[in-house]
């Protein structure tokens, strides 16, 4: 039986494949696509978005890994694949950071630790959603097997993420189980071992986002929605927009709650940006235990890792006694935080392209410095949600100053060609302008940073 491989649009394995890659001076794809993929992409973006967006949604439903594979299955496996991300190094590091996989934000505080990264959170794409958006038969899908691993493995919790807006597109085909590490494997602290400096440090990144979600086992949680400009209660109760997306997207359903007589509903850490309880405390003990010093970094929302993270630029560079050369706007897995580094570009991580997104990114626009190339890189999502952020934000947001190396104006959000293509430009201009950043940041550094931007006095 093939060993099983996290989803290709997970942040786990992304950001820890860039955080390997950015450690050894190198750059990565995040996104893999076989030869006649890139062919059919490229062609794709030849034609109007339209054509894209249908036959993206349609190509899901050959996608998805059966059942019938997770009969065996164990967390060890998909924490091997992790591990093996930095199998290319021998050498010990000052630090090491654990936890919240915030897309780039992550990435990049990673590499400014000089640190290897190893999540909390890890999701499977599994055959089978609901085409109708039925989220009764969505969390019948996949229950049962969650509860089943729970079972055998009392140092997880599993969380079915159940998004029919944000990922429509994906859900009617196909369905995410999520799991968490509430407990320390053995295998982190191997590695911990095995590549932290002796007195070495390292640092829980802490995501604190919350979200309602359905307990639905001992360790089982089901979450409707997701991050972005839609609150948690909509998905539940449903409104007039939701109500009108479903109709132009042919669901038949407007609102996703369940049951609460039998699933009582609570509020809990968000499924992709929070934190389930547990791992930050072994940690802390751990280090305790092996001389090692412990640092949690508590950001209470997504945006705050990258507040965090274009604060961290700031500080490196200045350490090295220079000016930014740019401004990098990345969203969501559509990152390369070594280009920032190898060329000192100041990164600002979106979670989406929602329209949160674009207010974010209109406020932390006015902190840019003046006369620098601002590099934006819009995100293709082929769903038009009630949240979508329209170009006119994100022209709004930049004044309209800005190099695009995302998706097309003609086509967002549904660029096919873009998620093959996106990243040339930038690394054309980053070889033209090649200057690294030399100063790296202490844990405490960035502890100190954490606190003045995100927990000031």
């Amino acid at each position: 039986m093939p060993t099983l491989q996290e989803s290709p649009e997970s942040s786990s394995p992304i950001i820890t494949k860039a955080v390997a890659a950015g450690l050894a001076g190198q750059t990565v794809e995040n996104y893999i696509f076989p030869g006649w993929q890139k062919f059919i992409l490229l062609k794709l973006g030849m034609l109007p978005q339209i054509f894209g967006r249908t036959a993206i949604s349609n190509f899901q439903s050959i996608s998805g890994i059966p059942r019938e594979e997770l009969r065996s299955f164990s967390i060890n496996n998909l924490i091997k694949n992790r591990i093996d991300d930095y199998k290319f190094s021998k050498s010990q590091f000052p630090v090491i950071t654990v936890g919240t996989g915030a897309g780039g934000a992550t990435t990049y505080l990673s590499l400014a630790l000089n640190a290897p990264f190893l999540p909390q959170a890890f999701v499977l794409t599994l055959k089978g959603g609901s085409y109708r958006g039925n989220a009764t038969e969505y969390f019948q899908r996949t229950i049962n097997l969650a509860q089943e691993i729970t079972n055998k493995d009392e140092n997880l919790v599993t969380i079915q993420h159940y998004d029919p807006v944000h990922d429509g597109w994906l859900t009617r085909f196909v369905n995410h189980l999520r799991f968490k590490l509430i407990s320390l494997p053995d295998s982190y602290a191997e590695f911990i071992k095995a590549h932290l400096t002796k007195n070495g440090t390292v640092v829980f990144l802490d995501g604190g986002a919350r979200w309602m979600r359905y307990k639905v086992g001992p360790r089982n949680y089901f979450q409707v929605g997701g991050w972005g400009d839609i609150p948690t209660e909509e998905f539940l109760t449903g409104s007039p927009r939701l109500e009108h997306y479903t109709k132009i997207t042919g669901l038949q359903f407007a609102k996703w709650g369940l049951d609460t007589n039998q699933y009582p509903l609570e509020m809990g850490p968000e499924s992709e940006w929070g934190s389930e309880p547990g791992l930050a405390e072994a940690l802390e003990l751990f280090c305790q235990s092996e001389g090692y010093n412990f640092v949690r970094i508590t950001c209470p929302e997504p945006y705050d890792f990258s507040k965090l993270a274009y604060s961290a630029a700031e500080l490196m560079l200045r350490k090295d006694g220079r000016q930014p050369s740019g401004v990098l706007v990345e969203c969501f897995s559509q990152f390369d935080s070594s280009s920032a580094m190898q060329s000192g570009l100041l990164p600002l991580w979106l979670v989406f392209n929602t329209t949160d997104g674009a207010r974010f990114l209109k406020e932390s626009a006015k902190t840019f410095p003046k006369g620098i190339p601002v590099f934006f890189s819009p995100l293709s999502t082929f769903s038009l949600t009630p949240d979508l952020a329209p170009w006119s934000d994100w022209e709004d947001a930049l004044s309209s100053n800005y190099i695009n190396i995302g998706a097309r104006k003609s086509h967002y959000p549904a660029d096919a060609k873009a998620l093959i293509t996106w990243a040339e430009p930038l690394r054309a201009w980053v070889k033209a302008n090649y200057a690294p950043i030399q100063s790296r940041l202490s844990a405490l550094e960035l502890a100190d940073l954490a606190l003045q931007i995100i927990h000031p006095a």
